[in-house]
């Protein structure tokens, strides 16, 4: 996935940021037990942020652990192991969903990321047939979505039917994380916004390589003379998706993880469109002018 769902650290507490790492790391060690350890390199915030509403809506128990980092392993970590079905369900997701990805790598992209996507191709398939062996539904949704989103691309789609094809897939998603009707309606709705934020994130994101490389990108029809504009435009359409995300949100039960995850949805992905859209096409100079271009944090207050 992309991997801008991700929380802001600086306003968690220590102990929260800690339990956030060891979901992370915990996600990572259960992919590398599934799938094998060259699965752990697609680990993402995204998938982290799907096994924590996972195991938080379920009320699974999660346990943290000491160990050791398998790719330094001198660095002790703390690690979350779950006994349910979360870090299998968000691992299952990251390696479909990559296998897909070096598929729309070999077919869009030029000859290098070509030659290396196809050699990781062949490590891949192997994974990718044992995840949709775990998740055949998951597998089948995930190649539906990347086939709908080929056709809505191929026909220089605006925003709203660029966009679907990924807002489905996540409502699809998050809506099997719950037996209960009126969690499942919750979660459907919250998933579409999410994967509607996460495609036009990305997209707003990539508009200028697009641009320069001449490939798809549905802002290009609202492309001005200053970037500064074009970025303003962008981040208001995001901040729309995002109100009606958190509307969503706040009608959740969750068991666990709140606290993060309230801080991934109310200040994780306003930094995120801040620091994207502003921070990174900005000057140092010119960063303080831009500063307040993002609207919803916790309570709906900016922060300067």
């Amino acid at each position: 996935m992309f991997g801008y769902l991700r929380p802001e650290s600086s306003e968690l507490k220590v102990r929260e940021y800690e339990l956030y790492k060891s979901v992370y790391c915990g996600l990572c060690k259960s992919m590398g037990r599934d799938y094998g350890i060259i699965t752990r390199f697609t680990l993402s915030y995204d998938c982290t942020l799907l096994a924590m509403f996972a195991i938080g809506l379920k009320g699974e128990c999660s346990h943290v652990r000491d160990g050791r980092c398998v790719f330094n392993p001198v660095k002790k970590c703390r690690f979350c192991s779950s006994e349910g079905e979360g870090f299998r369900f968000a691992g299952a997701i990251s390696v479909i969903m990559t296998y897909y990805k070096l598929h729309d790598t070999i077919s869009d992209s030029g000859f290098f990321k070509r030659t290396l996507a196809r050699s990781l191709m062949g490590i891949m398939k192997h994974c990718y047939k044992k995840a949709e062996k775990a998740y055949p539904e998951i597998a089948k949704a995930v190649g539906e979505a990347m086939a709908y989103q080929q056709q809505a691309e191929s026909s220089d789609s605006g925003i709203d039917a660029a966009s679907d094809p990924t807002a489905k897939l996540l409502s699809w998603l998050c809506e099997s994380l719950s037996e209960d009707e009126r969690q499942k309606k919750i979660l459907q709705r919250l998933g579409y916004f999410l994967g509607r934020w996460i495609y036009i994130m990305d997209a707003a994101d990539d508009l200028e390589k697009d641009v320069k490389h001449n490939s798809f990108n549905p802002f290009r029809k609202e492309l001005k003379d200053d970037i500064s504009e074009t970025m303003r435009y962008c981040n208001e359409v995001l901040n729309m998706t995002a109100a009606q995300l958190m509307l969503a949100y706040d009608l959740l039960d969750l068991n666990s993880y709140k606290e993060i995850l309230d801080n991934v949805v109310y200040y994780g992905l306003s930094f995120q469109q801040k620091h994207c859209l502003f921070d990174k096409k900005t000057s140092k100079k010119s960063r303080k002018k831009d500063k307040d271009h993002y609207a919803y944090l916790a309570n709906g207050e900016k922060r300067s």
